[in-house]
């Protein structure tokens, strides 16, 4: 199709130490590319997280940018996250390639922490150009729901950014052709505290990874094997896992069993018995395929948590929180394993580790159901819909 496609990025979706919203943006990427003659990326990151990869597909152009701090005063108004997404030559950049380009175009905003760089590129696009705003959180409410936890400065600058989003969220989000909600709670609320028109709401639900381990029998001499991996550097992630190692995994010294935590920050769980903590991992999926379970205790945040969705995507035995649950379809939500306690964890781990072969095979069973009822097709379908 002759269609350019121009992602703009608030992480490289390549980058070494992957998240949930770098996996969402580069599976999207990937999507789009099947689709077009032609996808540029444009994303800003830490200079540390500037790789290439050495393989793209052959119609992905990929431009990285060190991530520096927005000097302009007038932009100091917007969260401290716009601002320090800034670089003068990626915003340089776009706007010479949206200047020169002679077909149709479609521009994806992944994220509300680009607004500035919307802000800064939206007077030049052509008036048939399709502008997509992916909403990975609703930042105003993740802000907010962060601000919770926390205390004393730290409280009060996620306070500060709840409201400076939420002011900059009814000015900016009208601007937009589409917004691409990452859950159906998040598409709604959209279109009542925004007053949008459900025209220009989407539900599109992150693409699931697609990497089953399969059925993984366990030796009789060796440890049961849970594992958690994530940036264990954000307060939500950490503070879960936290209570998961002060208060479950105490309850399971009938078992022999190990907690393996891979991440950015995972070091500092070490100090925990029965937890070895291997840092950053080269190979995500092989960490995980190496356990028996997934665990993902989840207390904050906003949107949809991409670590559940993947889990599911290994054919993992996986027990979350319901908000580690929130923002799925309903289908979906009532297949998985929440508990709300540590009572609820620790009875759910004990029937999966005295049972595992049969939470196994229906695990195996959700990752199927998935992979059909999420996969990429169903974006490329919504999103051939909207630009043509």
């Amino acid at each position: 199709m002759k269609t350019n496609v121009i992602f703009c990025s608030l992480v490289n979706p390549y980058r070494k130490h992957s998240n949930g919203g770098s996996e969402d943006i580069r599976r999207r990427i990937v999507a789009s590319a099947s689709l077009v003659d032609s996808v540029t990326v444009y994303a800003i990151d830490y200079p540390h997280e500037l790789v290439t990869p050495e393989l793209l597909p052959a119609n992905v152009h990929l431009q990285l940018y060190a991530r520096g701090i927005d000097p302009r005063p007038w932009r100091w108004r917007y969260p401290l996250a716009c601002i320090r997404r800034y670089n003068r030559s990626m915003v340089m950049d776009i706007c010479r390639a949206i200047l020169a380009s002679t077909e149709p175009m479609v521009i994806f905003i992944e994220g509300m922490q680009l607004f500035s760089l919307w802000s800064d590129i939206k007077g030049i696009l052509p008036k048939n150009a399709k502008a997509i705003l992916r909403v990975h959180n609703i930042e105003s409410a993740y802000h907010h729901s962060v601000a919770l936890e926390l205390r004393g400065v730290l409280k009060l600058a996620h306070q500060i950014s709840s409201l400076q989003y939420r002011t900059l969220e009814n000015r900016l989000l009208s601007d937009f052709t589409y917004l691409y909600a990452i859950s159906e709670n998040e598409a709604e609320v959209l279109v009542w505290r925004y007053s949008l028109s459900t025209d220009k709401v989407r539900l599109i639900l992150p693409i699931p990874a697609d990497k089953p381990c399969g059925l993984l029998s366990r030796r009789e001499d060796m440890p049961f094997i849970i594992s958690y991996y994530g940036d264990l550097t954000l307060p939500n992630n950490y503070n879960g896992l936290r209570w998961f190692c002060n208060t479950v995994l105490p309850e399971l010294s009938g078992y022999s069993v190990e907690l393996h935590v891979a991440g950015k920050g995972s070091e500092q769980f070490s100090v925990y018995d029965r937890v070895r903590a291997f840092g950053f991992v080269d190979n995500i999926d092989a960490f995980v395929c190496s356990a028996q379970i997934v665990v993902a205790p989840i207390f904050s945040g906003a949107g949809l948590k991409i670590k559940v969705l993947d889990a599911i995507g290994y054919g993992k035995p996986m027990i979350t929180t319901p908000k580690g649950a929130e923002g799925f379809p309903l289908w979906l939500k009532n297949q998985l394993h929440i508990a709300s306690s540590t009572e609820e964890f620790v009875q759910l781990l004990s029937s999966m580790i005295v049972s595992y072969h049969d939470f196994a095979k229906t695990a195996e069973g959700l990752q199927k159901e998935v992979s059909t009822r999420m996969g990429q097709t169903q974006f490329q379908r919504q999103l051939l819909r909207d630009i043509q």
